[in-house]
């Protein structure tokens, strides 16, 4: 997705969540730690009250992108790694947003996840879409 470039600030902030993810009511790091630091928990609270923290796990500045995991959720996944990466788009005042999602997890439960985090991820970058267009 081609996002206007000034996005890529936003996104970065593993705190900011709540700014740009419709779904998401706050997303605050827990004892008010530092979001560029690996090993920092956000606590990320959604509009259905469902709560979820999450690690970040992985941060590259050169590489531009982070990756997280759950430290705990209602969703029963193991070894679950989410990466947000952020490109520029050299043709323009444009960046590439990849989002991805790496996880196992029971056979009975798959469709249903795959079906919400599709869902989360199509919702959050087409609303960094609107609020980044022209």
């Amino acid at each position: 997705m081609c996002l206007r470039t000034r996005c890529g600030a936003m996104i970065w902030r593993f705190d900011a969540a709540a700014e740009w993810l419709p779904f998401v009511k706050s997303s605050p790091i827990e004892d008010g730690g530092d979001p560029t630091r690996v090993g920092c928990v956000r606590v990320l609270t959604q509009a259905d009250a469902g709560v979820f923290r999450e690690v970040l796990v992985a941060l590259s500045d050169a590489e531009h992108f982070y990756s997280y995991a759950f430290a705990s959720s209602r969703v029963p996944v193991r070894n679950h790694r989410t990466t947000l990466r952020v490109l520029p788009i050299t043709d323009g005042d444009c960046s590439y947003v990849e989002w991805s999602s790496r996880f196992e997890i029971a056979p009975k439960h798959e469709a249903q996840l795959v079906e919400l985090m599709s869902r989360n991820f199509s919702d959050g970058l087409r609303s960094l879409a609107e609020r980044f267009k022209g």
